[in-house]
């Protein structure tokens, strides 16, 4: 070997038998210290400066003659514990790591939460499939029975009552209420109780108080019983605001008894629900238009009957380029359901007329083009009152204060039909065609169904009380401002004011002062309170999409008497829809086949379910 030729930077391989390397000085240095290397970087001229940089803090050292001696000293000294963590084998992570432990009481009571929010039969423990569900998920499992289940539900019911009593002990303002009494399958009678109030967060929650089963018959006096247990049951008898219900006599009677009973609660207090109101306004519009929809009920009951015609109607429908709809039937209890029906025919026209026409059975039911047009008057006429019906049936978001403005608007497009067929009438110059008088008898129903429907109306919103104008005055979208319209005027001046005059409501903030409404809504005592009303009044009118829970929330303590007002006002709620929905979430419950649970069992799910899915789910974490 010659060892001029021989560069000693350079690696030497050596064969000793064993096959490795001989690294030059240097490198064997660095490669010694190749722990010190994760916690540092070396500068790019490190050959010539031998520097190098701490990852965790930026310090720089030099390494003397390659040394590494001071970075490790400066790791030790400053980053022992991010040099430990390096250190750590994944061994040593895993045995770090918290060995989790099956629980069998926690997947429980999950197991039991589950069954009550889905509304699932106790017994679906006890199927096999379920129980390999289960076994397959968690060999160590063990399972419970049915009868478990039920008892489990009883003492969770029990043991939260006093958690959900606390909660309402915590509302600041008033709480209102809706009921409903619904009969089950199994002719169990049942008291749906909800609870309405707005909490210090200015939110609007909705909680099913009680489902309690009635004994014998649904009278004034058994709903006052009943409803009184509910609330005497979280102490919140002291709290009633207002109370909506329908319009069925018995709760006339119920509310009767119930301001006789309890001193807190007033009877002027008591509202009808809008939904309600609108159902029987409509009813007695469609006496008058019955005749227009009986072709069109038979032509539709002709083709829901029959699958093949429900085949032909799908391929007409594909055939003019319109989405594969089914025809939708009325139900003669709900008006909304005729709406839909006529709505949906509408939209499946073109497949209709070419059904009816391909049939031989049908050609007597085929609707004319004056007859699709007279549903389509009938449609826009009714189209007004669904609307109204949507916004007024939701929990989530003030609706009294909205209830005399809809009403007004409600007539308004009634008497937008009386006088429309008034104008046709006094056009008439007495040579008409045959189709023309068709027309003019066309006119002429709608025009009587609008009348019936206004007549309705009229009587129920000679009905609405003090508390309907106060609400609306705390909705800061409305105010006062609301009140130039003339329907109102003339209801506020022969109904509400007290003084013989025949003066009507201005702008003027004096006289809205004077007036008698104004004075026994705000009971002015102060001149601190007449300026936080005055004050209230002189800021703008808020748009309409405006959130008035959140305006006050904001504007609370620039308006604290006004605000604490508004909390009690607000909460009351239009329509007693949210007590009717219990009900649909019951028949999930109760079924022709599950008919055997007993009342206090039913009372134990419903309000659960309610507690655990809405605003009173944090009790359950």
């Amino acid at each position: 070997m010659n060892l001029e030729n021989i560069n000693i930077n350079e690696d030497i391989e050596i064969d000793d038998g064993t096959n490795k390397s001989i690294i030059s000085e240097e490198q064997e240095d660095v490669s010694k210290a190749s722990d010190v290397w994760k916690y540092f970087t070396k500068d790019i001229n490190y050959k010539q400066n031998k520097k190098a940089k701490c990852n965790h803090c930026g310090i720089t050292y030099t390494c003397t003659a390659g040394a590494t001696t001071n970075l490790k000293k400066h790791i030790k000294s400053k980053h022992s514990s991010s040099e430990k963590m390096q250190e750590m084998s994944i061994k040593d992570i895993l045995k770090a790591v918290p060995k989790w432990k099956y629980n069998n009481d926690e997947m429980l009571k999950c197991l039991v939460k589950w069954i009550i929010v889905n509304q699932h039969s106790f017994t679906i423990v006890e199927e096999p499939a379920f129980a390999d569900l289960i076994y397959a998920l968690q060999p160590d499992a063990k399972l419970i029975s049915a009868d478990t289940v039920k008892r489990k539900i009883m003492d969770l019911y029990e043991s939260n009552i006093n958690k959900v009593k606390e909660s309402f002990k915590n509302i600041t303002g008033k709480i209102s209420f809706t009921i409903d009494i619904w009969t089950s399958p199994s002719a169990k009678s049942f008291l749906s109780l909800t609870a309405h109030y707005i909490d210090d967060d200015w939110k609007l929650n909705n909680v099913l108080v009680d489902f309690i089963q009635i004994f014998g018959k649904h009278m004034g006096e058994n709903i006052k019983n009943a409803f009184m247990l509910g609330i005497n049951k979280l102490s919140i008898q002291n709290k009633i605001m207002g109370i909506t219900t329908d319009n069925a006599s018995n709760n006339l009677t119920f509310v009767d008894a119930l301001a006789k009973e309890n001193n807190s609660f007033q009877k002027d207090n008591h509202f009808r629900c809008f939904a309600h109101v609108i159902n029987l306004c409509v009813q007695d519009a469609l006496k008058e238009l019955d005749d227009k929809l009986s072709r069109l009920r038979t032509l539709l009951n002709k083709i829901h009957h029959s699958p093949q015609r429900q085949e032909k109607l799908s391929f007409n429908c594909e055939l003019h380029g319109i989405n594969n709809l089914k025809v939708v039937l009325d139900v003669s209890t709900r008006w909304n359901s005729t709406f839909d029906m006529i709505n949906r025919a509408l939209y499946l026209k073109e497949a209709l007329n070419s059904l009816a026409l391909s049939e031989k059975d049908l050609k007597n039911f085929i609707i004319t083009d004056d007859e699709w047009s007279e549903l389509e008057k009938v449609k826009l006429f009714l189209e007004k009152f669904k609307e109204i019906t949507v916004l007024m049936s939701g929990s989530l978001y003030p609706t009294l204060s909205m209830l005399i403005p809809l009403y007004n608007a409600l007539i308004d497009h009634t008497e937008d039909y009386i006088s429309e067929g008034e104008e046709e009438n006094e056009g008439e110059d007495g040579n008409e065609s045959e189709d023309e008088i068709g027309n003019d008898n066309e006119e002429s129903t709608i025009k009587k169904a609008a009348m019936n429907c206004r007549v309705k109306l009229l009587h129920y919103y000679n009905k609405t009380n003090d508390a309907c104008i106060i609400v609306t005055i705390l909705d800061p979208r409305l105010k006062m401002e609301y009140y130039n319209d003339e329907i109102f005027l003339n209801v506020y001046n022969t109904t509400y004011s007290n003084s013989n005059s025949s003066s009507t409501l201005n702008n003027s903030l004096n006289n809205e002062y004077k007036n008698s409404i104004t004075s026994k809504v705000f009971k002015r005592k102060r001149t601190q309170e007449i300026d936080e009303f005055q004050a209230y009044f002189l800021s703008p009118v808020c748009d309409e999409s405006v959130d008035p829970l959140q305006w006050w929330k904001i504007n609370q303590s620039q308006f604290p008497r006004l605000a604490k007002m508004a909390m009690d006002y607000l909460a009351i709620p239009s329509t007693s829809v949210p007590s009717e929905e219990c009900f649909s979430i019951s028949k999930n419950l109760i079924t022709d086949k599950r008919n055997k649970l007993a009342g206090k069992t039913i009372r134990s799910c419903m309000c659960l379910k309610s507690w655990i899915s809405g605003s009173l789910s944090d009790l359950f974490e």
